[in-house]
């Protein structure tokens, strides 16, 4: 699996930091949200200071705009990958009782 990089505007490549639970946790909070209602300006603002988050910038200002939906989601997209493929290797209750 491929750790997600982005280009900043200025050229510099970041590559993306080993996903934490505060990752995790503002990528599932942030998708749960009912976006409905929400103009476009607001999801790329909301889409740019995740990742901005995530990759430890500052700020948004110099991600590219056209970079933003496709960048948020490669990395959110990543980061729950990670999760999901090590909780697969949590054995359930019914796997746990079956081996004993």
């Amino acid at each position: 699996m491929e750790i997600p990089k982005i280009t900043l505007i200025d050229g510099q490549e970041i590559t993306l930091p080993r996903p934490t639970m505060r990752m995790w946790r503002r990528v599932a909070e942030y998708d749960e949200i009912d976006k409905d209602d929400w103009s476009i300006i607001k999801i790329m603002d909301e889409h740019s200071k995740i990742i901005a988050e995530m990759y430890g910038l500052e700020d948004a200002e110099k991600i590219d705009p056209a970079d933003v939906l496709p960048q948020y989601m490669a990395t959110a997209s990543y980061v729950i990958r990670i999760v999901n493929e090590k909780l697969k290797k949590i054995p359930n209750a019914e796997t746990a009782e079956a081996q004993k």
